[in-house]
């Protein structure tokens, strides 16, 4: 089986997921995080929080994150995340990096049930997740 494409992933609730991205393939509408920021837990968090605008109640642990990705009210329409330099958190903090992608994986499953797109990207890194195609 081929890999989908990055048009298909982000059209498609079915393919809902974390992808990696080559070189050159861009998403203009994606939340863009910088992995070079997410060195531990409480980095992390606060680089989701600020790019995906949490609201004030957002308590920086990861029951909070596990609300807020299944909710995301605030945020109109389908949410396709893009990790620049995702090879930097693997590195250095693979003990809440796992804990993230666990995270981020299940939120895409549920969001895919309820038919909206909810995917992330990540460039650099993590050969273990399947390559988007251009």
């Amino acid at each position: 089986m081929s890999a989908p494409t990055l048009a298909e992933v982000v059209a498609d609730p079915s393919r809902n997921g974390i992808y990696r991205l080559s070189e050159g393939q861009n998403l203009p509408d994606a939340v863009t995080l910088s992995g070079a920021c997410m060195t531990g837990k409480r980095a992390l968090l606060a680089e989701l929080a600020e790019k995906l605008a949490f609201p004030d109640y957002f308590d920086s642990n990861w029951d909070a994150l596990e609300e807020c990705l299944n909710d995301l009210s605030w945020f109109d329409g389908d949410t396709c995340l893009v990790i620049e330099d995702a090879g930097v958190p693997e590195a250095e903090a693979p003990e809440a990096w796992g804990v993230l992608l666990d995270i981020l994986g299940d939120a895409a499953r549920a969001w895919r049930d309820e038919g909206r797109v909810f995917s992330v990207f990540l460039r650099g890194g993590h050969t273990a997740y399947p390559k988007v195609s251009a």
